[in-house]
């Protein structure tokens, strides 16, 4: 009965897979139909994309549109070389998962055995810690960025940016606690593969990576003054009416991006990967998620992010640097994969990639209703206010409009008596003293918020700021100055930016990043601080 039965069950099984396979008359078709309409979105000289999608590893389509060149009207072709931006981390990845291949270390060792400069922090930092963006490291531009003079204003290398690195002497978190994006990883990750294959980053990707696979059009800015022939020219503006303008990356800084490349080669890639080119471990590695001290796995994988979309696997990366953004996505189970790279916005890269997603899946079913119930009005206003995020600190307001509460413009659904839908995503509110609310995200993680007390700072709870300060981790320094009832943070040589007082006291926000200030027992500041998104607390020092 076995003997008969197992035969069945694998026929049976390669029949289901075959047929979630599309034919290549609807991926064409799709790819057509998601084209014409990305192809509409900017209107005039403007500059655009390159799309590329396969089919079996095949590739199937290659279209592209607008200016790779606008000064000489210069149009994209399916050949144009884009800069890749983040979609590069999966390359670097690799060559690490290759040189564990080769037996020369392992991907969970820790970062210090081949980087002794990066301080120690308590609990060891591995490569994966680095490669899942769980290490807890500051993102080096964003520190550079508190000098005045961040990546995209002057002349950038990887010497630059690794001591920024080198000179961290905190963490945003413990080690595998969280996760938090951080190009800094990916920079240490480029140094490992150098000093253990004893070989250029580049020319060691280029060797296992580009060569074997047919890569003819990739390489990495390594030198940006170096001429490509055939790059389009990265761009972008200021407002929608307002003219298009060169944005290029000119960094020498590769591993976290600084990828040049084609739509057509990042198919070859992605075809690689489901033949399993390199074997079956090495794709299982690069598709392993990370996982976090407390068992929860999140969906960053080893420069991949492994999810779904309406049901459907995918294996995808976004990317965006200077004017150029990019989208590479892999649907294994389809054997369909979407290449989009720009060198303008809009249209968006993803945008592009999701609109052949639904053109070749779709339709899909409608998503199922969330059932509402009524709350009256004097109950929602209880939760109207300013709300603190008590990791990043930023403020999110929560208005009572027309009957409606809304965080950040979006439209909260009850559910239940201090329950409602935040689009996807369940909020709880909590009356407790302080009242809180928690924010449950798709990866498993809860994002809390605060309210607060309404803070409207005098001209004299401004003057307690002023002075100058100084950070020797970020080598910033910059005076804060009040005008009156305005308060200003002043930078050499000529940097004037305001500082807006947030609804809660001691915090105000700049461009990004918020300021607050910590006191010492008699009530006098002691310490100022800064965060961002990508490095959450950057200590000052007042200088006397």
């Amino acid at each position: 009965m076995k003997r008969t039965l197992l035969p069945a069950l694998i026929l049976t099984f390669a029949i289901n897979v075959t047929a979630q396979v599309p034919e290549r008359t609807t991926v064409l078709a799709g790819a057509e139909r998601a084209f014409e309409k990305a192809s509409k979105t900017n209107s005039g000289p403007a500059p655009g994309c390159a799309v590329g999608v396969s089919l079996n590893g095949e590739t199937v389509f290659e279209k592209a549109f607008g200016l790779a060149e606008m000064e000489h009207s210069i149009s994209n072709t399916p050949q144009t070389i884009f800069e890749s931006g983040s979609v590069a981390k999966q390359f670097t990845a690799a060559a690490l998962v290759l040189l564990e291949k080769d037996g020369k270390l392992k991907i969970d060792d820790d970062v210090r055995k081949y980087i002794p400069e990066l301080p120690e922090y308590g609990k060891p930092i591995t490569i994966r810690h680095i490669l899942t963006h769980t290490a807890g490291l500051r993102d080096w531009g964003s520190v550079m960025q508190l000098t005045g003079v961040g990546r995209g204003d002057r002349v950038v290398n990887q010497a630059i940016a690794l001591d920024v690195i080198y000179r961290q002497k905190y963490l945003d978190f413990v080690p595998g606690a969280e996760y938090s994006y951080s190009n800094s990883g990916y920079q240490l990750a480029a140094e490992i593969v150098e000093r253990v294959s004893k070989q250029k980053f580049g020319e060691f990707v280029s060797e296992r990576i580009f060569k074997p696979l047919g890569m003819t059009k990739s390489s990495w800015r390594d030198e940006y003054r170096r001429l490509v022939p055939g790059r389009a020219q990265g761009y972008s503006k200021a407002g929608p009416n307002a003219p298009w303008m060169l944005n290029m990356p000119f960094m020498n800084v590769i591993g976290n991006g600084g990828m040049l490349t084609t739509a057509g080669d990042w198919l070859k890639w992605n075809a690689a990967l489901d033949a399993k080119t390199f074997g079956e471990p090495f794709v299982a590695a690069m598709e392993t998620q990370g996982i976090l001290n407390d068992g929860r796995k999140i969906s960053y994988a080893l420069g991949l992010n492994v999810d779904s979309e309406k049901g459907i696997k995918q294996v995808t990366h976004s990317g965006g640097t200077a004017g150029y953004q990019t989208f590479l996505a892999r649907f294994p189970d389809r054997r369909v994969s979407v290449a989009a790279l720009c060198n303008g916005f809009p249209p968006s890269a993803g945008d592009i990639v999701y609109g052949v997603f639904d053109e070749v899946f779709g339709p899909f079913p409608e998503p199922a209703k969330v059932e509402t119930v009524a709350v009256a009005e004097d109950q929602l206003r209880k939760y109207a206010g300013v709300w603190r995020n008590d990791v990043t600190r930023n403020a999110n307001p929560i208005v009572l409009d027309k009957g409606e509460l809304k965080l950040n413009g979006g439209p909260l659904k009850p559910l239940a008596a201090g329950l409602f839908m935040l689009g996807d995503r369940k909020l709880t509110f909590n009356d407790g003293t302080p009242v809180t609310a928690n924010i449950a995200n798709s990866d498993g993680s809860v994002t809390r918020l605060t309210l607060v007390s309404e803070w409207k700072p005098t001209a004299s709870d401004l003057s307690e700021f002023s002075g100058d300060w100084y950070s020797e981790e970020a080598q910033a320094k910059f005076a804060i100055a009040v005008e009156g009832d305005k308060a200003f943070i002043k930078q050499a040589p000529s940097m004037k930016m305001p500082l807006q007082p947030l609804s809660y006291k001691d915090h105000l926000a700049a461009q990004g990043f918020v300021v607050w200030v910590t006191r010492d027992a008699s009530g006098k500041i002691d310490r100022l601080h800064v965060g961002g998104s990508r490095m959450r607390d950057m200590y000052f020092s007042r200088v006397n």
